[in-house]
């Protein structure tokens, strides 16, 4: 038995139950009507049963009770659509419609309801409640059992597609059930229904908790509503392999096999699985439209039947089963075009995606490069300004000497002396000198900027080469600071690298360590490195040292920590552009606090 013609059924029976409390005293009627009972539930005790009915009809008409017998001549419409035979069921509504018009009764809302109820039973709800809504245009307000049965049917069959439209309903319905315990738990159930459906879990908890209290303090032989609303709770509580094990069982007393489908539709939904509910959505389809087809198979059969013709050939069902099959692969072929236009739609989605990223990635990159044109620009700028400004520097006092010098020299106004005259000679000259060691450390940053790399091919002895250097750095140093050399290597060592290049790293490192230490030692080492291969020299002093932020800062191009220091800032810079063009490096030890250590590696 469908649950929903079922809760219909015995809403029907038992309003006739209690508008008719004088049969009940009739020990005979009694008797027939517990047989009617148990005999609508027995196929096969058909031809009982409508003899059956039509003794209580009988009995009602006797007793000029209207509306008791056309509620039991509505109850042959829901037998017959239980028992599968809508067009039936659709005929013998307009029968008692036309017998209601004969006798100048009222009772239409009945006909209407019962016309209501096929139409659901087939899943065709728009024509349900149509009828439903006619059915309300013709009941009698007084009569409470009648509006119970619209009240609960509208509300249960809008829960799955307008549940806000379903609540109202359901609330009329509840405010007349309330004196009725059967009625009034079934109105708790529909709540906690149309709540799921509204994916309110507020509403919900309030209707579960007034369903469980109910069940308390009332006895019910029935299930209807505890399996659905355990269902409902469980998919609140995203317990949805429970929920859906529930589902998949047998049967869910109150759920038609329709709105089950409509559940697990929610409950995939709910779980983000839009797949699947996308495929509940088409097997409730197919569902719906098998419906449809057998209550047109059995229109067909009836009217042949009537005009003494059968369908019921082995051939007329292979036909409807192949009317069937070919429904199905239209829909399939349908499905399958509407499948291939949406991926071609996202196809071309994805390409118009995948073409403005490729637009942005273009667009980033020509902005990368735009960014390191004007850093370039900017630098080339700051160099410029820079040079500039510490050439001028640099080259402006020794020039002042000189001119000085040479006008004082040259002026007949004033007598020198030998002495004076030499000594004024020696400035120039050594300001001269210096002029022209800048020129010259311009030219060599120069020439070491346009190399790509310095030709290894001098043959060197090491401690040969290192003995010279300390030999000229004393030279200048002039016992002001103690001086030492210190060879880790065999004093016939050799190693094939630029010598010119060396050389001139190692004696401006030493002129660099002469020119900031006041007091102490300067120390030049040299040894093997055992770790990662390469000859590694060092040269150490006790002087100002260097902040260990300018570490990197000191090898770039007129940088210089003291800015009234004398020198261009182009000492260091120069020597590890040499050591690069060799393969090496030079950097600045930080572990050395003393002053500054200078290490610097070349390739063996």
């Amino acid at each position: 038995m469908r649950p929903k013609t079922f809760f219909l059924l015995l809403t029907l029976l038992l309003c006739c139950l209690g508008i008719n409390a004088q049969q009940q005293q009739d020990t005979a009627f009694r008797k027939l009507y517990q047989q009617y009972f148990k005999l609508y539930n027995k196929p096969e005790k058909e031809k009982e049963f409508w003899e059956t009915s039509k003794k209580v009809e009988a009995y009602y008409k006797k007793q000029g009770r209207q509306r008791s017998y056309y509620k039991m001549r509505q109850n042959e419409v829901l037998y017959l659509v239980d028992h599968g035979r809508a067009y039936q069921a659709i005929k013998r509504s307009n029968e008692i419609l036309e017998e209601m018009k004969a006798e100048g009764a009222k009772h239409f809302d009945i006909v209407y309801t019962s016309l209501a109820t096929v139409y659901e039973s087939r899943g065709n709800y728009r024509m349900a409640k149509h009828y439903f809504m006619e059915s309300m245009k013709n009941v009698n307000m007084a009569d409470s059992g009648a509006l119970i049965s619209i009240y609960s049917r509208i509300a249960s069959l809008q829960s799955t597609r307008e549940p806000k439209e379903a609540w109202e309903w359901n609330e009329k319905f509840g405010s007349l059930a309330i004196v009725y315990p059967d009625y009034y738990k079934m109105y708790l159930a529909q709540k906690g229904q149309i709540s799921f459906f509204m994916n309110d879990k507020a509403r919900f908890t309030k209707a579960k908790a007034e369903f469980d209290d109910y069940l308390k303090q009332h006895n019910f032989v029935d299930s209807v509503g505890m399996v659905s609303m355990s269902i409902f709770q469980k998919t609140f509580n995203e317990q949805y392999d429970e929920a859906l094990a529930l589902l998949d069982q047998k049967e869910v007393p109150g759920l038609d096999i329709i709105t089950i489908h409509d559940v697990k539709g929610r409950i995939y939904e709910t779980m983000g699985r839009y797949d699947l509910c996308l495929k509940e959505s088409a097997i409730r389809r197919d569902l719906r439209d098998s419906l449809n087809s057998d209550l047109l198979y059995d229109n067909i059969n009836a009217v042949n039947a009537e005009a003494g013709l059968t369908l019921l050939t082995e051939k007329a069902e292979k036909d409807h089963e192949a009317m069937i099959r070919e429904a199905a692969k239209e829909r399939e072929r349908w499905f399958a075009a509407v499948i291939g236009l949406l991926a071609v739609a996202l196809g071309l989605v994805a390409s118009r995606y995948l073409q403005k990223r490729r637009y942005q990635k273009k667009l980033l990159k020509q902005n990368k490069e735009l960014e390191i044109a004007l850093d370039r620009a900017q630098e080339s700028d700051r160099m410029k300004s820079s040079f500039i400004e510490h050439v001028s520097h640099e080259i402006r006092t020794p020039l002042n000497v000189i001119t000085g010098f040479a006008q004082i020299i040259t002026n007949p106004d004033y007598e020198l002396e030998d002495d004076e005259r030499n000594t004024m000679l020696n400035d120039i000259s050594k300001n001269t000198i210096e002029i022209t060691n800048i020129v010259n450390e311009l030219l060599e940053v120069s020439e070491d900027e346009s190399r790509e790399h310095y030709e290894l091919t001098d043959n060197v002895n090491i401690h040969q080469l290192c003995q010279e250097v300390v030999n000229n750095a004393s030279v200048v140093n002039n016992g002001r600071l103690e001086l030492s050399y210190k060879n880790m290597l065999d004093q016939n060592y050799t190693l094939l690298t630029n010598k010119q290049a060396l050389r001139k790293i190692l004696n401006q490192l030493m002129k660099n360590a002469l020119k900031f230490t006041q007091q102490g030692e300067i120390e030049l080492k040299v040894r093997e490195r055992a770790a990662n291969g390469g000859l590694e020299f060092t040269i150490t002093d006790t002087g100002i040292g260097i902040d260990e932020q300018y570490h990197e800062k000191v090898f770039e191009r007129f940088f210089k920590v003291d800015p009234f220091k004398q020198g261009l800032g182009l000492g260091l810079t120069m020597c590890r552009k040499m050591a690069e063009l060799m393969g090496g490096s030079l950097t600045i030890d930080s572990s050395y606090k003393k002053g500054t250590r200078l290490v610097l590696v070349l390739p063996t």
